[in-house]
C-alpha cells in the first residue's frame, strides 16, 4: 500500500529480488510512477492504480501487507483483507509520535497504529509497527524539513551555500538500511504486536554532512570518519537493534553520492529549498471533538464570572433527552445489527467453500440472533409510530429490517441448496448409495428461494429513495453488505445452473446411458482452445450414476482412422502433416466449433457417439491436485503434486508416440487416470474444494464445456463456461473494439513451458474520433537449447480484430511481415494470420499497427468506447498494459485508469481472465 512512494518502491524491489509476487497499490497522487520503473520490468509485479480506500481485490493468498503510504489513507479495505487472509502486516510510522504533541499531519498515523493494534489483538492477527525517522536515498521526496533532506535538496538545486538555521545533528537513515530493517521486522520471528524504531543509533553532525555534499569525491577518496557524538536514542531503538540483530551498514559518503547521482543521471527536477525564517509563527490546532482551548487571558477574564443556569428547565431537558434516546437508539441498534451481518456472511461463505455446512449455518444463525434482538427493540416502538413521530426514521427502520430478513433467508437457503448439491455429487459418483434425485430437487428448491430473496435485497439496495434516506455514517456498511451479498448471488447462479444441468447430464431419467468425451490438453504445447490433445477420457453415466471412466492416449485411437481427412492449410504447411486427426481437432479458437469437430473424429475413429465434450489443461489438473493431494504413479515411480506437475510433464514429455502405438501410457495420461480414480472412486472426497477448483479453471479458461443439447448448452453459455469466440455485436451508440490474439504451437515441442509474453496496447484517439492502435507483444523463449522438449517456438499466430479494421503494418522484431499475413473474416471479425518463429534464448516483439473502422461520435455531448480483450485458453497470467491517449477537446467522464501525462491514461493488469473496459468521453 503506497507502492509508488519512496520507501514503498524500494521495498517492492527487494521483495521481487526474493521471487515474491508483489501487488502494488497506489493512486499515484503522491507516489511517482517513475519509482516503479524497475519493479514494472519484473513479471511478478502487478500494479493496481487505485485509491486504497476504494480497493476491491480478490486474492487466493496473501502473505504480507506493507503500509508505506506517505499521506493519510483509509484503512478500511486493508483491515478487511488483513482479517480475511491473516497475513503479516507492517505499518511504517514516524518517531515523531513519541513527542508530547503529535504534529497534525501525523495524527492519522497515531490513529492507524491504534486501529491496527485493536484489530490484531481482537482477532489474534500478526501486525507490527516500524517508527522511522528521516530517510534519504534515490527516489526520495523532499517534503521533510529534516536537515539531511534539506541539505541534499540544496545540493541538487545549487543552493548549498545558503545559510539556513538547522539542528546540530541528524539521525537520517539511508534507504537500504531502512528497507533491510523493514524486512527484518516483518520476516523475523516474535515481532508481532511490537513497535520498532528506525533511526541512526549514533547521530552525525549536520555541518559534516554539508561538507561532504560540497565535495563528495574528495571525501570518497580521502575517507571520512564522523565525529563521535553521544547516542540519541528513542524508546524502542535498543530493543530493535538487539532483537532483530540490526545495525545500519550504509557508509555516509557513498550513500550521499549515490543519492545525488540518481537525481542527476535521471535529470529529475528538485524543488528549490525554501529559506526558513528564524521567527516562526506558531499555530495551535484545535483538539478533536470540536472542543476549543481557551487562551490564558480569556480564562482570566472568565474566572470572575459566575455560571448562570436555569435549573427550572432541567426536568424538561432530561425528558427530551430520554425521549430522543428511546426513539433514536433502537433504530441505530437495528442498523448496527443488520449491517454487522455482513461479517458473518463472509465467514459463512468461507466455511461453505470448505464444505463445513454446519459451521456456515452457525455463522448465519449468530448474525440472525443479533438482528432479531434489534428488531424486537425496534418493534416495541410501534405506539410511537402510530402517533406519527419520526416517520422517515421508521421508514429506514422498515427497510433495514426487510434487508436483514432477505439477507438471512437467502444465506440459509444458499447453504441448504449447495449442501444438497454436494450430496447429489456423492450419490452420482457412488460414494453414497442414495439416489441423487431427491438431492437435486432439494437443491433446486432451496437455490430458487435464495435467488428470489437476493433479488429482493438488491432491489432494495439499489433503490434511489433508500440510498438518499440512508444516513452518511451507514453508507459504507451498506456497500460492504452489498458486496457480501454479491458473493452469494454469484454462488447461487452457478449452483442453480449446475443443479439444472446435472440431472440431464447424468441421465437421471434412466432412458439411456450418456457418454461424454474429455480432452486432456497440454498447454506446454499451446493450441487455440488450450493445448495439444495428448490424452482423452470417455465418461459414461446411467440412471444418475457414474458407470464407466476410461483414460487413454490419443494415439491409441488416432491410428484407427480409416479415411483421409484434409487438415487446415496451416497444419499441412507449418506442421508438415498431410492428415487431420482428433489430436489436432481443436484448431478453431471457438471451443463449441472445435468440440463438434472432436466429436466427429471420435465417432469416425471409435464408432461411438458422445453427448458433449469437456476440455481440461495441465493448469486445471494442477489446481485440482491442490485439493485432492498428491498422486502416486507406479509406472513412473513418481509422486505428482500441484507443485511439480508442470516440471514432471516436461521431464517425461514423449517423442516416440505415433498413431496406433501400444507403448506405456504417457505421463499425462497416467496422471489423469490416477486423478480421476482418486476423484470418483475414493470416498470422503472434498467436493466443495473440487467444485471451487473447477470453478476457477472455468473462469480462467483452463476448462471448457460443450453439450449437444441446446437447452443445456444455453445454461453453459449463460455462465461463460463454453469459451466460445465472442461474436460481433449489433450496431449501437457505442464503439465496440475487440482484440483476441490466438497462438498455435506447430513446432512439435513443449516450448510454451519456456515462453514469457507481455501484451501492450497503445490506443490513440484522433481529433475526429478515429481509433488507432499499436499492439506490442513481447516474447522471450527461455528454452536452454534446440533439444526437445524445448526448442524453437513455431507459432502460427492469428489476431482477431473488429470487422473492417485497416492493417497498416506488422513487424516481427526488425522484419516487416505485413505482406506474408493472410486475412480472413470469421465470427464477424477480421482475423490476420502469420507465422512467427523464436529461437531458444531469443527475445522479439510483435508489432501490429492498425485502425478500426468505427469512429467515436458524440451524441448529446457524450461518446462511449468499449474494449474487449479476450484471453486465449491455456495461457496463464500474461501481463497486459493499456495506454489510452485522446485529444485535448475530449474529457473523461469516467477514468479508465490513472493519468500518466496530459490526455493520457494507463491500465496495468493481466490476462488471467478476459478483460472488458468502458471509457466515457464528454465534450
Amino acid at each position: 500500500m503506497g507502492a509508488a512512494s519512496f520507501i514503498g518502491s524500494h521495498i517492492a524491489d527487494v521483495l521481487l529480488q526474493k521471487n515474491i509476487q508483489v501487488i502494488g497499490v497506489d493512486n499515484l497522487e503522491e507516489g511517482r510512477r517513475e519509482n516503479l520503473k524497475k519493479a514494472s520490468e519484473n513479471k511478478n509485479f502487478h500494479l493496481i492504480i487505485e485509491s486504497i480506500g476504494q480497493l476491491n481485490i480478490e486474492l487466493e493468498r496473501l502473505d504480507y501487507i506493507f503500509i508505506t503510504s506517505e499521506h493519510e489513507i483509509s484503512l478500511k479495505k486493508i483491515l478487511e483483507l488483513f482479517k480475511e487472509k491473516k497475513p503479516r502486516l507492517l505499518l511504517l510510522s514516524s518517531v515523531e509520535l513519541y513527542g508530547k504533541d503529535t504534529p497534525a499531519f501525523l495524527r492519522w498515523l497515531k490513529d492507524a497504529e491504534a486501529e491496527i493494534a485493536k484489530i490484531a489483538s481482537e482477532n489474534n492477527l500478526n501486525a507490527r509497527v516500524l517508527r522511522l525517522g528521516a530517510v534519504y536515498g534515490p527516489r526520495m521526496s523532499f517534503k521533510s524539513d529534516e536537515p539531511t533532506v534539506r541539505l541534499i535538496q540544496q545540493s541538487l538545486s545549487g543552493d548549498l551555500q545558503k545559510e539556513i538555521p538547522m539542528e546540530f545533528s541528524s539521525r537520517a537513515l539511508f534507504i537500504d538500511d531502512c528497507v533491510e530493517l523493514s524486512m527484518k521486522c516483518i520476516l523475523a520471528g516474535s515481532t508481532a504486536q511490537k513497535i520498532f524504531d528506525g533511526v541512526l543509533p549514533s547521530p552525525i553532525k549536520v555541518a559534516e554532512i554539508k561538507q561532504i555534499l560540497m565535495d563528495p569525491v574528495w571525501y570518497d577518496q580521502k575517507g571520512f570518519t564522523p565525529s563521535e557524538l553521544p547516542p540519541w536514542t528513542t524508546p524502542n531503538l535498543e530493543k530493535t537493534i538487539n532483537s532483530l540483530h540490526w545495525h545500519p551498514k550504509a557508509k555516509l559518503v557513498e550513500s550521499l553520492r549515490e543519492t545525488l547521482k540518481y537525481f542527476r543521471d535521471n535529470e529529475i527536477s528538485v524543488p528549490v529549498a525554501e529559506t526558513k525564517k528564524t521567527e516562526v509563527e506558531m499555530v495551535k490546532e484545535e483538539p478533536k471533538g470540536g472542543w476549543k482551548e481557551e487562551k490564558e487571558e480569556e480564562k482570566e477574564k472568565k474566572q470572575g464570572k459566575k455560571l448562570k443556569f436555569n435549573f427550572s428547565k432541567l426536568p424538561m431537558l432530561l425528558a427530551i433527552a430520554f425521549i430522543t434516546y428511546a426513539l433514536i437508539w433502537p433504530i441505530f441498534e437495528l442498523s448496527w445489527g443488520v449491517l454487522t451481518f455482513r461479517y458473518q456472511l463472509s465467514e459463512a461463505v468461507k466455511n461453505l467453500e470448505k464444505g463445513q455446512f454446519s459451521q456456515s449455518l452457525s455463522n448465519i444463525q449468530q448474525a440472525s440472533l443479533g438482528v432479531d434482538q434489534a428488531q424486537s427493540i425496534y418493534y416495541s416502538l410501534e405506539p410511537i409510530r402510530q402517533a406519527g413521530f419520526l416517520k422517515s426514521q421508521f421508514e429506514i427502520g422498515d427497510q433495514l429490517s426487510n434487508l436483514a430478513t432477505y439477507s438471512s433467508d437467502s444465506a440459509k437457503n444458499t447453504i441448504f441448496g449447495i449442501e444438497a448439491l454436494y450430496k447429489s455429487l456423492k450419490s452420482v459418483t457412488g460414494e453414497s448409495g442414495d439416489s441423487p434425485k431427491g438431492y437435486f430437487e432439494q437443491s433446486k428448491s432451496y437455490l430458487t428461494s435464495a435467488d428470489e430473496d437476493l433479488s429482493k435485497a438488491f432491489a432494495l439496495l439499489n433503490d434511489d429513495n433508500f440510498k438518499k434516506s440512508l444516513p452518511k455514517m451507514l453508507e459504507g456498511r451498506v456497500q460492504s453488505l452489498k458486496d457480501r451479498l454479491s458473493l452469494y448471488s454469484g454462488l447461487v447462479k452457478k449452483a442453480r445452473a449446475i443443479s439444472s444441468l446435472l440431472p440431464e447430464v447424468v441421465a437421471l431419467d434412466g432412458s439411456a446411458s450418456k457418454n461424454y468425451l474429455v480432452l486432456l490438453q497440454n498447454n506446454n504445447e499451446l493450441r487455440p482452445t488450450g493445448g495439444f490433445i495428448g490424452s482423452f477420457a470417455l465418461v459414461t453415466f446411467e440412471a444418475g450414476k457414474l458407470k464407466k471412466l476410461d483414460v487413454n492416449d490419443i494415439y491409441a485411437i488416432d491410428g484407427q482412422l480409416k479415411i483421409h481427412v484434409e487438415p487446415p492449410k496451416e497444419i499441412k504447411d507449418d506442421l508438415g502433416q498431410k492428415d487431420y486427426f482428433l489430436r489436432d481437432s481443436n484448431w478453431d479458437p471457438d471451443f463449441p466449433t472445435s468440440a463438434r469437430q472432436a466429436e466427429w473424429f471420435y465417432n469416425q475413429e471409435t464408432g461411438q457417439r458422445v453427448e458433449g465434450v469437456v476440455a481440461l489443461d495441465i493448469s486445471a489438473i494442477e489446481d485440482l491436485l491442490s485439493v485432492t493431494g498428491p498422486l502416486d504413479l507406479p509406472d513412473y515411480k513418481e509422486t505428482v503434486t500441484s507443485d511439480n506437475l508442470f516440471e514432471k510433464a516436461i521431464a517425461y514429455a514423449e517423442t516416440n508416440f505415433f498413431p496406433g502405438t501400444q507403448a506405456k501410457k504417457s505421463f499425462l495420461t497416467s496422471s489423469s487416470q490416477a486423478l480421476f480414480n482418486k476423484l470418483f472412486f475414493i470416498p470422503d472426497q472434498n467436493w466443495p474444494g473440487v467444485v471451487s477448483s473447477l470453478g476457477r479453471s472455468l473462469d480462467r479458461k483452463h476448462m471448457s464445456v460443450y453439450l449437444n443439447n441446446p437447452t443445456l448448452f444455453s445454461y453453459l453459455v449463460s455462465q461463460g463456461w463454453t469459451n466460445a469466440m465472442p461474436r460481433a455485436g449489433k450496431e449501437s451508440d457505442k464503439v465496440y473494439d475487440f482484440l483476441a490474439p490466438v497462438e498455435a504451437n506447430l513446432g512439435a515441442n513443449k516450448a510454451n513451458y519456456y515462453i514469457d509474453r507481455t501484451v501492450n496496447l497503445e490506443t490513440v484517439i484522433g481529433k475526429d474520433g478515429e481509433v488507432n492502435h499499436r499492439l506490442r507483444i513481447a516474447y522471450t523463449n527461455r528454452s536452454p537449447s534446440d533439444a526437445f522438449p524445448g526448442g524453437r517456438y513455431k507459432n502460427r499466430m492469428r489476431v482477431y480484430l473488429p470487422f473492417g479494421t485497416k492493417l497498416n503494418r506488422i513487424l516481427w522484431g526488425e522484419t516487416d511481415i505485413t505482406k506474408t499475413a493472410t486475412n480472413l473474416v470469421d465470427y464477424g471479425r477480421l482475423a490476420t494470420s502469420f507465422l512467427l518463429e523464436l529461437s531458444p534464448k531469443e527475445q522479439k516483439v510483435l508489432v501490429l499497427d492498425y485502425q478500426i473502422a468505427d469512429k467515436l461520435e458524440f451524441k448529446d455531448g457524450q461518446a462511449i468506447y468499449n474494449l474487449d480483450v479476450v484471453k486465449q485458453a491455456g495461457t496463464i497470467k500474461d501481463p497486459f498494459n493499456w495506454t489510452l491517449t485522446y485529444p485535448l477537446n475530449f474529457k473523461l467522464a469516467s477514468d479508465a485508469g490513472k493519468k500518466i501525462g496530459p490526455q493520457e491514461q494507463t491500465i496495468q493488469t493481466d490476462l488471467q481472465t478476459s478483460k472488458s473496459f468502458e471509457v466515457v468521453f464528454k465534450k
